[in-house]
């Protein structure tokens, strides 16, 4: 099987700040101008900011954007707690072994932690049980320091996020705080290695991040230069092994999500476009129980919904008869509407609005299109054709209001030029029946009924009862009358689909 290479998406970059109002002030705003203007030339990261962030915004904010970075800027405590804010504005510390268990949640794309701040040692540590990467503070750190390090950081950054890279943009970081004249503070920044399955599990991410069908000779190289890594970081090739394949597995998984919410919003389209809100609301249901990303499910509405078929008069087609199937005839009208709009020669969806105008009693509309499908007598398609298009539009003639002689008549011609064109359709004898039973033409009636017999109509019962109308009212037929009744006595089918209403005059 081919091996799929897709475009990377973005790397993001959560950027947290808490500058508490009983706490010394610091220059936050120019930290984060300063990594947003080292990130504006990159085009491989995105960042988003938080600023005054309370404890449940750190909760939120990572389960929600997802980030590859959390950036970490404000206070620390010499205990080693992250100062945040509370609801007015003063000092909330969280614990490190709180913080370090909501990192425990998110290793399947968080790949690095910046803690700029005072005293993150400790904090750093714990996170490191978790995430590849983590960078903090031996002690307090100037704010200008601070400042320096993470332009030099973000500077430096490699899309791979790689340990060997993060670790060079962490040694710039340092660099950029001697380049400002500070001989001393450049050594406060400290750099902590996640243990070697979490750094290679990392690695195992970032090597597959272009690849969403494991397959081929490429990718079995791949594995095994993983493989070489994943040992020289100090795992047994067995372990190494696993890891690789369980992100394969992962991998697999993935993409047959991916393609089992391709699968339904395809389906979707084909019966609405725009999406409705109540599909929108389905299709969450689904990313949730597929276990899909926001950003996986934007690239797919994106690459979906951008097709210009969607648009096309044989969509809008397709979602006009699916529509009909579903009872929905005022939205199959509106859509076979836009089909005629893209393509003016469509006589399938001129049907098509037919059949919908006639299930809501608009039967002059419903035939002024039947009669536009015939007279174009092109583009039909396999629900709509020409000889059901004439079935159709003498139902309509039969059940305009009020039935006329002459409708009636049209009606009779049109079934007959249905069964002209090749069909056998017993329907349309049995409503030729029908026709001339109205027209007291009872003779014919009952010939007609016969044939619908011949060619097997199922509703026996409902053309006994014609017949016997008819006998009834031709008059002096005792013998046919008794025949037929007895018929219909011994008959128990009754279905009356496709026929005119009030077949039982």
């Amino acid at each position: 099987m081919e091996t799929i290479i897709e475009k990377q998406q973005n790397l993001k970059v959560l950027f947290l700040t808490s500058d508490p109002s009983n706490a010394s002030r610091l220059h936050l705003g120019r930290e984060l101008q300063s990594v947003r203007d080292k990130l504006e030339g990159n085009s491989h990261f995105e960042i988003k900011d938080h600023l005054a962030t309370k404890p449940n915004d750190v909760m939120n904010e990572i389960m929600n954007f997802k980030p590859q970075i959390v950036h970490f800027s404000g206070h620390g405590s010499e205990e080693g707690e992250l100062c945040f804010e509370d609801e007015s504005g003063k000092i909330k510390t969280i614990p490190p072994e709180a913080l370090a268990s909501l990192f425990s949640l998110v290793t399947d794309y968080v790949k690095c932690v910046v803690i700029n701040t005072c005293f993150a040692e400790k904090q750093a540590k714990g996170i490191a049980r978790y995430i590849p990467v983590v960078i903090g503070t031996k002690k307090e750190i100037s704010d200008g320091a601070a400042i320096n390090f993470s332009t030099g950081f973000y500077t430096a950054l490699n899309p791979d996020l790689s340990t060997e890279s993060l670790n060079k943009a962490y040694k710039l970081g340092c660099i950029a705080i001697q380049f400002d004249g500070n001989l001393k503070e450049h050594l406060t920044p400290l750099i902590i290695l996640g243990a070697p399955n979490v750094r290679f599990a990392s690695e195992v991410d970032s090597a597959f991040s272009f690849i969403s069908n494991p397959n081929g000779h490429a990718v079995k190289t791949l594995i095994y230069g993983l493989t070489l890594t994943g040992t020289k970081m100090g795992l047994t090739e067995e372990e190494a092994r696993n890891i690789i394949e369980d992100k394969i597995k992962k991998l697999k998984e993935h993409k047959d999500c991916i393609l089992e919410y391709e699968e339904n919003l395809r389906l979707i389209l084909t019966d609405e476009f725009p999406l409705s809100d109540s599909s929108k609301a389905a299709l969450f249901r689904l990313q949730s129980g597929l276990n899909l990303s926001d950003d996986d499910v934007t690239i797919i509405h994106e690459r979906i919904l951008s097709d210009a078929k969607l648009d096309s008069a044989f969509s809008w087609y397709d979602r006009g008869y699916g529509q009909t199937q579903l009872d929905n005839y005022e939205l199959a009208i509106k859509y076979f509407s836009n089909a005629i709009e893209k393509n003016n020669e469509y006589s399938a969806a001129y049907s098509g609005r037919g059949e919908s105008y006639s299930k809501i009693k608009k039967f002059d509309l419903a035939i002024e299109d039947f009669t536009k499908a015939i007279e174009l007598n092109i583009n039909w398609e396999i629900f709509y054709s020409l000889n059901l298009t004439y079935f159709n539009r003498g139902l309509a003639y039969f059940d305009y209001v009020p039935r006329t002689d002459e409708n009636v008549e049209k009606a009779k011609a049109d079934w007959f030029k249905a069964i002209e064109l090749g069909s056998n359709e017993p329907s349309a004898y049995y409503n030729i029946g029908l026709a001339n039973k109205h027209l007291r033409k009872f003779d014919d009636a009952i010939s007609a009924y016969k044939k619908a017999l011949e060619h097997g109509y199922s509703d026996k019962t409902g053309i006994y009862a014609g017949i016997i109308k008819c006998y009834t009212e031709i008059g002096d037929k005792a013998k046919e009358i008794g025949e037929w009744t007895k018929k219909a006595l011994s008959s128990t089918e009754s279905s009356k689909d496709g026929i005119p209403e009030d077949y039982l005059e």
